[in-house]
């Protein structure tokens, strides 16, 4: 049997233990995913990037202009214009090898990587030369060609994202240290 006094406080209980909890992340250190503000992101908007490529029209060039802009760099396009930064984009590297065969000594299991050497420039600071990868597993049917062409193709384009936004954050974390 439940008294009028147990009931009147449950409420309180759960209101106790639900800010209890919210103190406990708060004070571990636990944010969202992408809510990192106080680490340098405003101080990136507005500052001025020029982004060289070899390859100016590939798809990587154009993932990583649409990364940079996300994170609040402002393209410099025109060579009239002085950047406050520069990074030089080198061409993508695309490899793919087998993990695991099949019994007839078919590839039962692909390892796709894509990477890219980047060089950031900034003034009075040293040049940073990196290099960004991205590594996929995918399962692989022998007898299915036209489809594991068609999911490589897909993949590739994920990759690419991935690779682009790796090197959108490594740029905004070089740039708030």
């Amino acid at each position: 049997m439940t008294t009028l006094k147990s009931i009147q406080y449950r409420p309180l209980s759960r209101v106790i233990w639900l800010f209890s909890g919210l103190l406990f992340f708060a004070g571990c250190g636990f944010q969202l995913k992408g809510s990192d503000t106080e680490n340098g992101e405003a101080q990136l908007d507005g500052m001025t990037i020029q982004l060289i490529s070899s390859q100016s029209r590939s798809e990587l060039t154009r993932e990583v202009s649409r990364a940079l802009t996300a994170i609040g760099l402002v393209l410099v396009t025109d060579a009239e214009q002085e950047a406050l930064l520069v990074l030089t984009l080198q061409p993508e590297q695309f490899s793919q090898r087998n993990v695991s065969l099949t019994a007839q000594a078919r590839a039962a299991e692909l390892e796709l990587t894509l990477a890219a050497d980047f060089t950031l420039v900034q003034p009075e600071r040293d040049r940073i030369d990196a290099r960004a990868t991205v590594i996929r597993q995918m399962l692989n049917d022998p007898r299915n060609v036209v489809g594991k062409t068609e999911e490589i193709r897909l993949l590739r384009e994920e990759m690419r994202r991935d690779l682009a936004a790796q090197i959108a954050r490594r740029l905004s974390h070089s740039l708030a240290n």
